[in-house]
């Protein structure tokens, strides 16, 4: 009897579950800790918000918003703005880098409206490449803006202060070359080169992310 007895509580044993407290297997059977996604992180061109750009000419208007939001260069906003940029004539491709660049100053000075004197025309070196533009921001001085502009690498800034002309006029060129103007419209007097012993050391270091809008 005792032998059966002992036999009958090895079977028992054999169905009993696991212990529940058993130690996990190393690597096999730790539990998989839940995580929370990071959040998606802000792309720069999202906060971007439209600017006005007006033809001082034609007085043809448009809302631009040159950066898609995953921060690549639209190529519709680059129509309307070469539109506007041309006037009441047909509308020419302008290089884009130029295009950044007017925008870029726009955003540093607060989304400021860009009034265009003039994009593309012929017979007018660097503007009938489609290189140079001149124009104002509403609420900024002339001075002011070609100031900000001479900051930037690889361009060509020229300011026009004559009271009854007041524009800045900007190409991208390498190396850069600034200059003042004070010829009234429609007069050609002979310009005055602006030294900048930094502009050398400032356009070796020019990087394309240095086109894009930051703050002011």
């Amino acid at each position: 009897m005792r032998i059966f007895a002992i036999l009958g509580a090895l079977a028992i044993a054999g169905d009993a579950p696991a212990d529940p407290v058993r130690e996990p297997h190393p690597g096999i059977e730790t539990p998989l800790i839940a995580s929370t996604p990071p959040a998606r992180s802000v792309h720069w061109a999202d906060v971007l918000e439209p600017i006005d750009v007006v033809s001082v000419s034609s007085r043809a208007r448009a809302s631009v918003r040159l950066y898609a939001r995953d921060g690549s260069v639209d190529v519709t906003a680059r129509d309307t703005f070469e539109q506007i940029a041309a006037s009441a004539g047909e509308a020419h491709r302008l290089a884009v880098r130029l295009e950044q660049l007017v925008v870029k100053a726009a955003y540093h000075f607060r989304k400021s409206r860009v009034l265009v004197v003039s994009g593309w025309r012929p017979h007018a070196g660097r503007h009938s490449t489609g290189d140079a533009v001149d124009f104002k921001l509403e609420g900024v001085r002339a001075p002011q803006l070609a100031a900000y502009l001479r900051q930037l690498p690889r361009a060509g800034v020229g300011v026009y202060t004559h009271p009854r002309t007041q524009f800045v006029h900007l190409d991208v060129r390498e190396p850069s070359y600034h200059w003042i103007d004070a010829s009234p419209p429609g007069v050609k007097w002979h310009e005055a080169r602006l030294r900048d012993p930094s502009a050398s050391r400032r356009d070796s270091s020019w990087t394309p992310e240095m086109d894009l809008p930051s703050s002011g």
